[in-house]
């Protein structure tokens, strides 16, 4: 896949993205299970446009794919045992 030129992957940081999914569970602590829950949950996104949507979603997704691995020190690996292959 090619990049987008003249895009920046994402436009927020990762605190601000935070801060706002943070705000948002503070608001709605369950997933609405009626319908003026749900019009409720889309009238508080409305506030927002669907590029602010999509670069909180571009963020958060980013931080959780492109974290870099837990190192873990070799001596806290235990060394898998060789099976013997039958034949």
């Amino acid at each position: 896949m090619a990049k987008r030129a003249g895009k920046e992957p994402f436009e927020i940081t990762s605190e601000e993205a935070l801060a706002f999914i943070r705000r948002m569970q503070k608001r709605f602590r369950t997933a609405p299970r009626t319908k003026a829950g749900m019009a409720r949950l889309q009238k508080y996104l409305a506030k927002f446009t669907d590029q602010q949507l999509r670069a909180v979603g571009r963020r958060v997704q980013g931080d959780l794919m492109l974290r870099p691995p837990k190192t873990i020190p070799a001596q806290n690996v235990r060394k898998r045992k060789q099976r013997k292959r039958a034949g």
